[in-house]
């Protein structure tokens, strides 16, 4: 991996392995899924113990409720030891010999885990095994050709690339041996497979989705676009590159994809090495360059902007191109904002001062609502800036929005404790136990801004929230 996603990478590593073991020591003394999975990383990362560290992965093998934590530990974390990875010249020469250190003994520990007798860890780890094989066999061309050959036959002869992330190390194995004319015929050869099951794996928008199947949705529409563009970037013929471009285009991670961003985030630094969130902007590109009706192109920005609303002013631009001024872009926008959002069930609930909340009140202007409670870190870690958007947005502009949090699995002696400690005052409902199974929320905290319409739309977690409210709400 080159250098580019390196710092999140380890950033993310690092959070994850230093906030485990606090959870651990608040826990009982029998051990757990979770106790083996941060042990597994502490003996690959920290104090490198061969013996342990299989002891650890054995377990954690052997529990069927713990699969999917394994192959998320596998492919997401500990590859990252594993898999070959560039420094900056100016890099510390100590950082790089710890990390070489680090990365040979895992290469040894993954042999050894091959070497295993559970078929759940062999078959967990093959792809990565072959991978790591790939990466050592480098100038080797007959054995990078048998190493893909067995990479396709044992990893691809089903359409299940998602467990075990086949489809990520194939699309990582194909950019090793692309450039390769001996390697050629066999890259096209893996590059089909791969977009054949890429495709007919799509999973259609979710009405009730759960946690793990909204991330596979993600996961395989994230690698659904990358594979168009890709094969756009092969063409040149010109419709074949723009049908391919307007595939990477609508499978572009959705705000419902962005909500489960983790299930791609790995993926997309491995393998193209940087952090890029859609291939959107490449067809709209595509279109301005090419494009002698600018409908075409005021229609792709309407998808981007409503996807990421800080392309709102080049929307407006290519709006007044079309129509010939900008009078009317607030009803286009509006319009176009309500299409694409949910019907918003009312809500009615009791303020932490004791007062009544009606979301019917509020009709005609914005609405945003934060769920939340006093046991959610992520949650806890915004509030300073949401207080200060509270003072100086909301506040300032009571006309055109409201604002609404609301405390959830929680007790209002908590809650009441919490905003007085911080010293924080933007409202606070406490939840029924029903609003949150109403509006579906998945995870904390989740943020719905509704229109004064009375139409919802999820804003996407981990993105600059209050910047995404701004830009939508004109404020």
């Amino acid at each position: 991996m080159k250098n580019s996603g390196v710092k999140i990478f380890t950033l993310i590593l690092i959070t994850t392995y230093f906030l485990a073991p606090k959870v651990m020591s608040q826990a009982a003394p029998s051990r757990t899924p979770i106790d083996y999975f941060t042990n597994f990383n502490k003996f690959t990362q920290i104090d490198l113990n061969e013996d342990s560290a299989l002891f650890c992965i054995q377990k954690l093998a052997s529990n069927k409720k713990a699969i999917q934590s394994m192959q998320s530990l596998m492919h997401n974390f500990y590859a990252q030891i594993v898999v070959d990875r560039s420094f900056l010249p100016e890099t510390d020469s100590a950082v790089v010999k710890e990390h070489q250190r680090k990365h040979d003994f895992n290469k040894n520990l993954l042999i050894k885990i091959m070497e295993d007798s559970s078929k759940v860890l062999t078959q967990t780890f093959n792809t990565l095994y072959l991978y790591s094989k790939i990466e050592d066999a480098a100038g080797n061309n007959a054995q990078l050709a048998r190493l893909t050959n067995q990479f396709i036959q044992e990893e691809l002869s089903d359409s299940d690339i998602y467990s075990n992330r086949a489809g990520r190390y194939g699309l990582m194995i194909y950019g090793k041996i692309n450039s390769i004319p001996e390697l050629k015929p066999l890259s096209e050869k893996l590059f089909r497979v791969l977009y054949n099951y890429l495709e007919k794996g799509q999973i259609p928008a979710l009405e009730n989705p759960d946690r793990f199947k909204s991330e596979e949705r993600a996961w395989y529409r994230y690698l659904y676009a990358y594979s168009n563009y890709i094969q756009s970037e092969k063409e040149t013929d010109f419709n074949s590159k723009k049908e391919y471009l307007k595939k990477a285009f609508d499978y572009s991670p959705d705000l419902a994809d962005v909500n489960h961003m983790s299930a791609y985030f790995y993926d997309m630094h491995f393998i193209l090495e940087k952090e890029k969130g859609s291939f959107r902007e490449e067809y709209l590109t595509f279109l301005t360059d090419q494009a002698t009706n600018q409908n075409d192109v005021l229609s792709i920005l309407l998808q981007i902007t409503l996807q990421q609303p800080e392309y709102k002013e080049r929307l407006k631009t290519a709006y007044v191109k079309v129509k010939g001024s900008e009078a009317n872009f607030g009803k286009y926008w509006m319009q176009n904002v309500n299409q694409h959002a949910k019907a918003a069930p009312p809500i009615s609930l009791s303020m932490l001062d004791k007062s009544k909340f009606s979301s019917k009140a509020g009709a005609g202007k914005w609405l945003l609502v934060d769920f939340w409670g006093t046991w959610c870190g992520p949650c806890r870690a915004e509030h300073p800036d949401m207080q200060k958007f509270f003072d100086s947005t909301v506040k300032t502009n009571a006309d055109k929005i409201t604002f609404l949090t609301i405390a959830c699995r929680d007790t209002e002696e908590k809650v009441t404790d919490y905003m007085a400690e911080k010293k924080f005052s933007f409202p606070v409902a406490m939840s029924d136990n029903q609003i949150e199974k109403t509006y579906k929320v998945a995870g904390y905290p989740t943020k719905l801004l509704v229109t004064p319409e009375g139409n919802y739309l999820i804003v996407p977690f981990g993105a600059d929230w209050i910047s995404f409210v701004k830009h939508y709400t004109d404020l």
